[in-house]
């Protein structure tokens, strides 16, 4: 408590030095005042004086969700936000009283234009409000709600994500143009190589990959809707469950990948499609990450396999509904990955109340921590 008063005061003091004037009571009409992310329309704009920032304590105080009364025979304001008494006898020689506990001002609160002016310190420092100063855009924010946008710990919840069989191919069309290869990895020995085709559907380039195990060809389709320089592949060669299943490669371009999925008990292939590029995977789960792409907002999935089934989590998503049950309002949430020292980690950047901030988390399990 006694650090959060000590940083309202040094916010609030260099708010003053910024705000400085050459007269005792020198009005800012310029200034705009934000508190919890609405602008407040003032008849009266705050003023300069002896060195602090006076500021009409009713606009402001009922913003931060305090009602207001002044006193006239004493003249003394009350802030409440509770059940105190307001208006009530005070027998301090203070002249502001919030939730009944007088508070220490240099400068007492005026009376201008009919309007009850007091310094902002008071507000920030009595009310555990937040106080900024812009510089360049002349104006004062004030904010009492907590970040609850970035909590210390979201538990992710997942969806089912399914697997479609690999096709069999007899033979390869003569209309399709062979281009190049990408390596696979093993499986029992055997060397897997994916031949990239191009293949033209209606004006559109395709791209198809075949691989052969066992004397039989498979096909993967829809590789990517561009170029062939567009497809990738990551080598995972992950074993799941005590060998029941085997990741063996991540295919795709950078908004769509495969996962080649072999089942080593039925010699059977699956794929697993996701949405993005895998940056990071381990027997513990893979992250993929999306890039972003029309209204879709960069993101980061979590891929876990359990009770012999893959699920997904969208973190962006965790984020978005986290918020909305806070009832905070968030403009944009994204999400990206990278790793830092060994660790995985995950940037969520929001836009809220018309600033951007961001928060790093690590993975641990099914939850996400503040990192």
């Amino acid at each position: 408590m006694m650090r959060k008063k000590l940083t309202s005061i040094l916010v609030a003091t260099v708010l003053c030095a910024s705000l400085t004037s050459t007269s005792l009571a020198n009005p800012m009409s310029n200034v705009n005042v934000v508190v919890n992310g609405e602008s407040i329309n003032m008849l009266v704009p705050p003023i300069i004086q002896q060195g602090r920032t006076l500021v009409p304590i009713r606009e402001v105080s009922q913003a931060l969700g305090y009602t207001v009364s002044w006193n006239q025979n004493t003249g003394t304001v009350y802030l409440n936000n509770g059940n105190a008494v307001s208006n009530a006898g005070n027998p301090t020689k203070e002249k502001i009283i919030i939730n009944g506990n007088p508070i220490t001002s240099e400068i007492p609160p005026q009376i201008i234009k009919g309007r009850t002016m007091v310094p902002i310190r008071v507000i920030s420092e009595a009310t555990g409000a937040k106080v900024e100063w812009n510089q360049q855009h002349q104006r004062v924010t004030v904010s009492n709600k907590s970040n609850l946008a970035f909590p210390n710990s979201l538990t992710l919840s997942f969806e089912s994500l399914g697997l479609d069989r690999v096709e069999q191919l007899q033979t390869i069309p003569s209309s399709w143009k062979r281009k190049e290869n990408l390596r696979l990895g093993q499986i029992n020995r055997t060397e897997l190589v994916l031949e990239l085709y191009e293949v033209e559907t209606i004006g559109v380039s395709d791209i198809k990959g075949v691989f052969a195990y066992n004397n039989q060809k498979f096909v993967l389709n829809d590789l990517s809707a561009g170029t062939i320089d567009e497809v990738k592949n990551q080598n995972l060669d992950l074993q799941l469950d005590s060998g029941e299943l085997r990741l063996v490669s991540a295919i795709g371009a950078e908004y769509e990948s495969q996962i080649l999925v072999f089942s080593p008990s039925n010699q059977d292939w699956h794929v697993m499609n996701i949405p993005g590029q895998v940056v990071n995977g381990s027997n513990e789960g893979l992250l993929v990450q999306f890039q972003g792409r029309g209204l879709s907002p960069q993101t980061v999935f979590l891929i876990r396999f359990q009770n012999s089934e893959f699920s997904i989590s969208n973190i962006t998503k965790a984020f978005t509904t986290f918020s909305n049950s806070q009832n905070i309002d968030i403009q944009k949430v994204t999400t990206q990955y990278q790793a830092v020292n060994g660790k995985s980690v995950i940037t969520v950047s929001l836009i809220k109340d018309g600033r951007s901030e961001s928060q790093t988390y690590i993975v641990d399990g099914n939850m996400l921590m503040l990192h």
